[in-house]
């Protein structure tokens, strides 16, 4: 009975979004295909908090040619996700950058090893998988301003690396790779786990950008976006058995294979993300603290070429 009406809800505000197709629309685009990950978009748009707003939302999904940062760049999406660790790239090679909520206020980065782990340092002379970009370059300038000898191997989605052998260690997502070796019959002990958050590198990861310019253009639409979105977020937190319902949904509806227990448990993490660290609160702000380690860590371990300030990625 619950999916029905949720389904019936979605469908009615598909239908909105086609009555007012004269009204601008506007496009999110998240990091990645549909999953839980992005429940507090499907949320907000599913329950009308984007339609409260007065705002004409599109949630565009990037594919493997065509990524939510080119889709920014090119104007094709005028909203997107990122994690902190890839807007301070981008904005490092030249793009303008407004963070206009930050929503996962914790890492979810861990590393994951065959052998045990005794602190960072147990990754050198070892082979170590880690994602293209984002939260993984930031492990990246940690091994290089420690002069650690790590021969990392990039991958884009998968743990298949990791089962076969071929590496030492994996860079993993608490929400996604960890749940992947799990259930691909991996008995990880605690010894072969190492978080990020644990060993003082608790830094944001998902926060919601925009330019510069559009900003400028468009504060009024972007902060009602944000704050349908927070919203949409605080929904999720207080009713997770629904918000599963419509991740399923939407990834159904976009074509992605889906799984009900793994949604489960990425829902679940991604919600304890959600916290502040320090005062266990949903701030959905970007702790200036927090930016300024990750800005450093990137600029001494050459994943950025110059120091970016707080200042110059919020609000202007």
């Amino acid at each position: 009975m619950r999916r029905i009406y949720l389904m019936a809800t979605v469908l009615m505000f598909s239908l909105f979004r086609m009555s007012v197709c004269a009204q601008e629309k506007l496009v999110y685009t998240p990091t990645w295909t549909a999953q839980a990950q992005f429940a507090g978009f499907y949320v907000a748009d599913a329950m009308g908090f984007f339609k409260d707003a007065g705002l004409n939302v599109e949630i565009k999904h990037p594919t493997a040619s065509s990524t939510n940062a080119n889709r920014l760049k090119s104007g094709e999406s005028h909203l997107v996700s990122l994690q902190l660790a890839s807007a301070l790239e981008m904005m490092d090679d030249g793009s303008q950058l407004v963070n206009v909520l930050q929503y996962f206020q914790q890492s979810g980065l861990m590393v994951i090893s065959h052998q045990p782990l005794k602190g960072l340092n147990s990754l050198n002379g070892k082979r170590v998988g880690h994602f293209r970009t984002g939260a993984s370059m930031f492990v990246v300038a940690i091994g290089r301003k420690a002069h650690l000898d790590i021969d990392w191997v990039p991958f884009i989605s998968h743990a298949n690396l990791y089962l076969s052998g071929a590496i030492d260690a994996t860079l993993a997502m608490s929400y996604n790779e960890y749940f992947q070796l799990k259930t691909a019959g991996q008995r990880l002990k605690k010894e072969q786990m190492l978080y990020l958050r644990d060993i003082g590198y608790n830094v944001p990861e998902d926060g919601l950008y925009v330019t510069k310019d559009f900003f400028k253009k468009h504060r009024e639409e972007v902060l009602k976006f944000a704050e349908a979105t927070r919203r949409g977020w605080e929904w999720a937190a207080q009713h997770p058995k629904e918000t599963l319902d419509l991740v399923m949904l939407y990834m159904r509806q976009n074509n992605v294979p889906s799984n009900v227990y793994a949604q489960r448990w990425m829902l679940e993490e991604c919600l304890k993300l959600l916290t502040d660290p320090k005062t266990g609160k949903r701030t959905y702000r970007l702790d200036p603290q927090a930016f300024e380690l990750t800005s450093r860590i990137l600029y001494e371990g050459s994943i950025i070429k110059k120091p970016i300030t707080y200042q110059q990625i919020m609000q202007p």
